[in-house]
């Protein structure tokens, strides 16, 4: 299946009839693995350079958003952007330009990086690269997404959770780290 250049993240949607497949031109292909073929549905150009995508996957008290929204993480430009998780229509575009957690100092291009869902709320949890912060981005209303920016250590990358999908940890590489969240 044609997904774009230099596919870096694949995420599985929470029913496991989707894959959301990022490249790094910034293209994000919906594929149904559920047809006969698997085959792309649906395709977005979110930006230029990008790393990261993930679904929503909260099923709870505060509502159903299974596969609800999508988001990806971009390096350049430096941003997020939520979109619908079946069509992927852009809801909204979230800049990350902002100051570093250590001497709040202003990176006019910080990238996005890890992006996962959590299953105890409605939220994802977005690492911006360059100035140490990891935001906890919830999408109860897309067009106006509630964010906690956590500050931690510089150069965050790639992280998961622990097994019991509370913790998160991510390794901030340049500063020799690894960061835990309670995402509780």
């Amino acid at each position: 299946v044609d997904t774009g250049y230099a596919v870096h993240i694949s995420r599985m949607s929470a029913t496991g009839r989707y894959i959301y497949v990022i490249g790094r031109d910034g293209k994000l292909a919906l594929v149904d693995l559920w047809m006969e073929i698997p085959t792309k549905v649906a395709e977005v150009q979110t930006c230029y350079d990008a790393r990261s995508v993930e679904v929503s996957k909260y099923n709870g008290e505060l509502g159903d958003f299974t596969d609800k929204y999508a988001i990806v993480g971009c390096y350049w430009p430096p941003h997020f952007t939520i979109m619908d998780g079946e069509t992927l229509e852009p809801f909204k575009v979230v800049g990350v330009r902002g100051y570093t957690a250590d001497t709040n100092t202003y990176v006019g291009d910080p990238r996005v990086a890890a992006i996962v869902a959590s299953e105890h709320k409605p939220e994802w949890i977005v690492n911006v690269k360059e100035t140490g912060q990891v935001w906890l981005v919830n999408y109860t209303d897309p067009m106006n997404p509630t964010i906690k920016m956590i500050s931690s250590a510089l150069y965050l990358h790639d992280g998961g959770w622990d097994s019991t999908q509370r913790y998160f940890m991510v390794a901030a590489n340049q500063s020799n780290k690894i960061v835990v969240v309670d995402a509780l």
